[in-house]
């Protein structure tokens, strides 16, 4: 009896061995983040790709891919941003990178091309790690896009985060950003309250395509203006809005310049709305009441 039960405790001590074998982590490489912007004259950059454990010594190879956009005239997909023109990698042609045991990050390399003066738009590229031996797995940001801002933007100065501030108090971040196909109009993001933020933190399509003065003295609102993506099901126009339920379904409202950013006057704001027999806020918190200051930060 004593055998039989010795023997089943050392079947039972093996099993459970088994199956917590069969739970080991298998550390993994990935970039801190999928995307990255530098200006042009950033000069050498470093990209950090990490480790989630640094018990384990391995080397890992990667790759360059040339950058691509979207032809705004005639919709076809062409090159942009070249390997040996627009960047290039330093000092490791092998491509290949060595974690010794107890490195938890390093780097790639790359020299960025600065071309003062001209004005050539912005590039791109990718690194993607293709391949980190047999004890490492390649984790999910394998790969990471890297924008080259171009420095001779005549909008340039006035892209950023602007604290904006409306008639009753309220606060919130509004993003003046590149629209890419256009070198005298901005994306205006967070126009009301509800979607501040969704252009740069959400990746949703709820900015205002606004043009821009020839001297940035202007920024212009279209009335009616249809945000691309849905809210909440819905299709979202942006229209003028004065206290407390008069709604302006057409026509421009315009921020000026002042000395520390952009100021819309008079008693027209905006509100994010949706029609459905009637007009609704698309949310509680879609009215924005001028006059609104924007102050960059």
């Amino acid at each position: 009896m004593k055998k039989i039960v010795y023997t089943i405790s050392a079947l039972l001590v093996l099993a459970s061995c088994s199956r917590l074998a069969e739970y080991t982590e298998i550390p993994f490489v990935y970039f801190s983040s999928p995307a990255v912007s530098v200006y042009e004259d950033a000069g050498e950059i470093e990209i950090p790709i990490n480790v989630s454990s640094s018990d384990v010594a391995f080397s890992l190879t990667f790759e360059t891919l040339d950058g691509e956009k979207t032809d705004a005239t005639t919709g076809q997909v062409v090159p942009n941003g070249k390997s040996g023109v627009d960047y290039s990698v330093v000092d490791n042609e092998a491509a290949i990178i060595r974690f010794n045991e107890g490195e938890s990050v390093k780097s790639v390399k790359v020299k960025i091309t600065d071309f003062p003066g001209v004005l050539t738009g912005n590039k791109n590229f990718s690194i993607h790690i293709l391949n980190a031996g047999s004890m490492v797995a390649v984790g999910g940001f394998s790969t990471c896009k890297v924008t080259i801002i171009d420095n001779d933007h005549p909008l340039k100065s006035i892209f950023g985060e602007y604290t904006a501030t409306d008639a009753d108090g309220n606060s919130w971040t509004v993003t003046l950003a590149e629209d890419p196909n256009s070198y005298n109009q901005v994306f205006f993001d967070g126009i009301v309250p509800t979607f501040a933020g969704s252009y740069v933190g959400q990746g949703k399509r709820h900015y205002v395509v606004a043009p821009v003065s020839d001297d940035l003295s202007t920024i212009t609102i279209p009335l009616g203006y249809t945000l691309a993506d849905q809210f909440n099901g819905h299709f979202i126009q942006i229209y003028g809005y004065e206290y407390p339920n008069s709604i302006y379904v057409s026509g421009t409202l315009s921020f000026n310049k002042t000395e520390d950013g952009y100021k819309l006057s008079g008693n027209r704001g905006f509100a994010a709305i949706y029609e459905n027999d009637g007009y609704y806020l698309a949310a509680s918190d879609a009215t924005a009441s001028a006059p609104i200051t924007l102050v960059k930060k």
